[in-house]
């Protein structure tokens, strides 16, 4: 994960957690998918094909 992804991760998180603050539940249900959507990105590891030395 690089700097930018993961402060865009926690620009996501914080404005998902303030509009749910602010009885905004509708905008905090539209904050939360995408920081959801995201975070599947590096819960699977990635497969990397076999190389052979030869």
């Amino acid at each position: 994960m690089t700097s930018t992804e993961g402060l865009a991760y926690a620009a996501l998180f914080v404005l998902a957690i303030s509009l749910l603050l602010t009885n905004h539940l509708i905008l905090a249900t539209v904050a939360i998918v995408p920081y959801v959507l995201a975070s599947f990105k590096y819960s699977f590891p990635q497969q990397k094909k076999a190389q052979r030395n030869r």
